[in-house]
């Protein structure tokens, strides 16, 4: 019965210590589980002036091009410039037979003998009126035939460009046939002279942006061939209708190209400075970017000194200082400690 006893009281205190024991370690295990609160630095946002740039992509162009041919077939006779080469406005470019041009001449002569002593007639009184309108009618058409054939015998520039293709050889026969190139334009002709210098770029801007853009703004270009070098432009063309599939409007972009060592078809990139405006800025060290995904975002700090993670979206940069849109004047946010951090995280903030 003693040994009953014995046992019972030790089955008792047994259970009294393991009932301590296990709340003794239910309170250490809480405090384990309790975050500790990660050391930070902090910074509050800037409120500063800034100059907003709007940047697009966009495809440089010859600022003029045309098909150089005649309305009338016949046999290129000669080209006098070789393919590449520079031509000045007004120069030949090549010369047509002048088979019908000769044939023209001789008929203009004698037509035009025939009007004279019609003329010379009427004068007398020797000759009707409508004799005399058929004569001159006659004559007026013939001159009209010879001007268009001296005309389309010589194929000249009409401005001073680059002589990029030569379609009909020296002594070939030409008819106007077009066809179409590679980029879908319709092409046809003898020669095709290009204006390089200055030089067109076209980008497409976007509705919502589109009040801001006015013709003759500067516009800086740089091209991906020459990244370390900046263009000045002007704006010379705003699309008046927008693009049904993108709603984005075409502008064109004069640039110089002293040179000529900007090609059409090259990628550059351009930047329109718009009027002052205020804006967040945050230090450049507060920026995170997510690896894998390349998004940005910084903590922001709230009233409890717990931390929001905000994604972001980096503007223009100031004295190491990057705008973000997102944020208002009154944020703060980490600019130390926060690889350590996730959202909703609580700091304590070294001073």
């Amino acid at each position: 019965m003693q040994t009953k006893r014995t046992i019972l009281y030790a089955t008792c205190f047994a259970i009294l210590l393991m009932g301590g024991c296990s709340k003794k370690t239910g309170s250490n295990n809480a405090e384990i589980n309790e975050k500790k609160a990660v050391m930070a630095t902090v910074k509050e946002v800037v409120e500063m002036e800034y100059t907003p740039v709007l940047n697009f992509t966009g495809t440089a162009e010859a600022n003029k091009e045309v098909n150089l041919g005649s309305a009338i077939p016949g046999r290129v006779e000669r080209i006098n410039f070789p393919k590449g080469s520079f031509v000045s406005k007004g120069a030949v470019i090549a010369e047509m037979s002048d088979e019908m041009l000769i044939q023209a001449q001789i008929e203009l002569e004698a037509i035009r003998k025939d009007f004279e002593r019609i003329s010379r007639l009427k004068e007398k009184g020797s000759v009707s009126v409508m004799d005399y309108d058929h004569i001159k009618a006659k004559f007026e058409a013939s001159q009209t035939k010879v001007e268009m054939l001296k005309k389309n015998t010589s194929i000249i520039a009409p401005f001073g460009g680059v002589l990029v293709d030569i379609m009909v050889n020296e002594g070939e026969n030409y008819s106007f046939v077009p066809s179409v190139s590679p980029d879908l334009k319709v092409k046809s002709g003898i020669a095709t002279l290009m204006q390089l210098n200055p030089l067109k770029v076209k980008i497409e801007i976007n509705e919502k942006e589109l009040n801001a853009i006015r013709q003759g703004q500067t516009v800086e270009v740089i091209f991906d061939a020459y990244p370390g070098e900046s263009v000045s432009g002007k704006i010379a063309h705003i699309s008046p209708i927008l693009s049904p599939l993108t709603r984005t409007s075409t502008v064109e972009v004069v640039i110089p190209n002293n040179g000529s060592k900007l090609k059409p078809g090259m990628f550059c990139r351009a930047s329109i400075e718009m009027p002052a405006a205020k804006g967040i800025f945050v230090p450049i060290n507060a920026i995170h970017r997510q690896q894998g995904t390349g998004e940005d975002f910084v903590y922001v700090v709230n009233t409890d000194n717990t931390v929001t993670r905000t994604q972001v979206t980096r503007g223009e940069s100031q004295n190491e200082l990057i705008r973000i849109p997102e944020l208002d004047k009154s944020a703060v946010v980490v600019i130390d400690g926060k690889n350590k951090l996730e959202d909703g995280a609580k700091i304590e903030i070294v001073k």
